[in-house]
């Protein structure tokens, strides 16, 4: 590749979508160097010697098991200084005894190149998938049920940093905390602690401890 922001989209096209053995064949000894690694959400091939030929057998499978795979890409961007390419690919991929319909799945690619004479060359790729577009591969059916999980998760993370601001709050109260907050030596700490949203639960805290102190301290005078 002689300028990797204009040719990429045409490989990477060329890599997924060719019917024609001879065409791909072609694609990866021109692109790739022989040593080029390939990391895939369902394969991986590590450097090597001659590892190129692995990189082939991979697509070659991924042309036989879906054979009118559509790939657009839609974004590309080129870091010069590191010789690191980013695109964004849209990919329609749909194994051939399927019988669902295909679904968009959305990639991520990283591709490492390495210059000789004034050519680029793919060193390393990197293939990113999110798990609803993973699913959206395989079993597109599935989809809503990873969407659940991952919404489920999600769920879960915001009540347990809830409980653990409740449960420091907590320890802050029974424990005798009250006293150094008021005298203002744990305050920075206890603000570490929590999440800049829940700061606002822990001033209310401290000022509710401080004016109990205050009130038992009149009391005990009284």
């Amino acid at each position: 590749m002689q300028s990797p922001q204009r040719d990429i989209p045409f490989v990477l096209k060329t890599l997924t979508t060719s019917r024609n053995p001879a065409d791909l064949r072609v694609a990866v000894n021109k692109f790739y160097t022989h040593d080029a690694s390939l990391h895939h959400p369902f394969r991986i091939v590590e450097h090597g010697e001659n590892s190129r030929q692995k990189i082939l057998s991979m697509y070659e499978w991924y042309r036989i098991i879906s054979p009118d795979t559509t790939s657009d890409v839609k974004v590309v961007s080129h870091d010069k200084k590191n010789c690191v390419v980013f695109a964004d690919v849209t990919q329609h991929f749909h194994i051939r005894i399927s019988p669902f319909k295909a679904v968009p799945s959305r990639y991520t690619i990283r591709i490492q190149l390495q210059e000789r004479d004034k050519m680029f060359y793919i060193y390393s790729q990197e293939e990113f998938l999110h798990p609803i577009d993973w699913m959206n591969s395989v079993l597109p059916p599935l989809t809503p049920l990873v969407r659940l999980a991952l919404v489920f998760f999600t769920s879960m993370g915001v009540v347990c940093s809830k409980i653990w601001v409740f449960s420091l709050l907590m320890w802050a109260k029974l424990f005798g905390i009250g006293s150094d907050i008021q005298r203002g030596q744990v305050k920075s700490g206890l603000t570490r602690l929590v999440q800049p949203e829940d700061q606002e639960t822990v001033d209310v805290v401290q000022k509710t401890t401080q004016h109990g102190l205050s009130g038992g301290n009149a009391n005990v005078e009284y």
